[in-house]
């Protein structure tokens, strides 16, 4: 069974509309990161720079960072969610079930934060924050509310895998008839909790991250939203692939022979029912720590060699945590998408100093000279556990 990514809303550092985002992202610009402390830490982020929708008309317990960024990508998708829902229950004769999935890890969490200073300082908690603000749960509801959505909701938390799971999931869903068309995607904001977290673990980087670089010292982290509408309906992108595996080695660092990634990149080939070569582009997870970097190069080098090109996203828009899967196809998307006109890859910006002791890869520079189409691309992401989803993306009608 086929199934369709029929439209895509995001918004994170890159900008906050598809063209926007495509736009930076081939250019490999990186200059939306931003050195910051206001969330206690000297780092660089990668934030939503943009004027956030009003949240008011939805309700005291709405209010949150999450749910605006959430708004923000679901305005993208409304008239085309609007459009499939009347096509389809004009063409099945009968209501249409909408389900709505969404990974994150931080949820409204932020504003559980604010609030808690306010109670240290006052002794009273700010008067529009409620606990369910910040549960799991808490952003697919929301969507599923301004969706009208009437089949599943719910969310997914699985760390850095969230949202990639969350349109596995979705595939599911329409596979299995429980849904006619699903809303699936990630939505993750920024907050001290995840800042200070990483950085306990030793995994920030004081400076601009350098995925795959000798002198890649750890992570940016980063905020964004991503929303897919999927269905069976055709349209020019397919999810054609997945993968998922769970190696188990450690809490928080990856199994250093890439044995769960290598299961998962190859599970997402045989389900695409496609080669290695057939894959024209990789976006890595390369999150820029010393570890996961050596981890992903040694898996991608055990099936793909140092060919097919690949590039690491996150030093443009920071580690988007449970936002990263979503945001990561989302860029494979446009890049496949007709808003790729030039059929273009993107630069990848750090490329000084490539680490000789990895294993090596095709990673894009300016210099590179690719003469391949894109029609199918791999994105990888790997989470805390030893939790691993790689997803393939198609055109529906191949590039000549």
């Amino acid at each position: 069974m086929t199934i369709y990514l029929n439209e895509l809303g995001l918004a994170c550092a890159l900008g906050s509309d598809k063209q926007t985002v495509l736009n930076n992202f081939l250019a490999g610009d990186a200059s939306f990161m931003k050195r910051d402390n206001t969330f206690g830490i000297e780092t660089v982020i990668g934030q939503v720079d943009d004027n956030l929708p009003d949240l008011s008309t939805y309700g005291p317990y709405q209010k949150s960072r999450n749910n605006q960024l959430a708004l923000l990508a679901f305005q993208q998708i409304e008239g085309k969610l609007s459009k499939l829902k009347s096509s389809l229950a004009n063409k099945l004769q009968r209501d249409i079930n909408i389900a709505v999935i969404i990974g994150t890890s931080t949820s409204g969490i932020a504003s559980g934060e604010a609030s808690m200073q306010n109670y240290l300082a006052t002794g009273e908690h700010n008067a529009n924050f409620n606990y369910t603000m910040q549960e799991m749960g808490a952003t697919a509801e929301f969507i599923a509310l301004l969706a009208q959505a009437n089949a599943s909701v719910y969310g997914i938390s699985t760390a850095c895998t969230s949202s990639a799971k969350a349109l596995i999931s979705g595939q599911r869903l329409l596979a299995s008839g429980l849904a006619d068309i699903v809303i699936a995607g990630g939505v993750d904001s920024l907050c001290k909790m995840t800042i200070n977290g990483f950085n306990a673990l030793e995994s920030i980087s004081a400076n601009h991250t350098q995925p795959m670089q000798e002198t890649r010292c750890g992570i940016n982290i980063g905020e964004a939203a991503a929303l897919f509408i999927m269905s069976q309906e055709q349209s020019e992108i397919t999810l054609s692939g997945f993968g998922e595996s769970s190696d188990a080695h450690h809490i928080s660092a990856p199994q250093p022979e890439g044995i769960g990634a290598r299961k998962a990149m190859l599970s997402a080939l045989e389900s695409a029912n496609l080669t290695a070569k057939e894959i024209n582009y990789i976006n890595l997870h390369a999150t820029g720590t010393l570890q996961n970097d050596a981890m992903e190069a040694k898996a991608v080098a055990s099936i793909f060699s140092n060919i097919t090109p690949c590039s690491a996203s996150k030093q443009l828009h920071g580690h988007c945590l449970g936002a990263a899967g979503a945001l990561e196809a989302g860029l494979c998307w446009l890049l496949l998408s007709t808003e790729n006109n030039d059929n273009n890859y993107p630069v990848m910006h750090l490329l000084a100093d490539v680490d000789d002791n990895i294993d090596e890869i095709n990673l894009i520079s300016e210099s590179c000279n690719i003469d391949k189409k894109l029609n199918h691309c791999m994105s990888n992401s790997y989470a805390f556990g030893g939790n691993n989803a790689s997803l393939v993306l198609s055109r529906t009608h191949k590039r000549s």
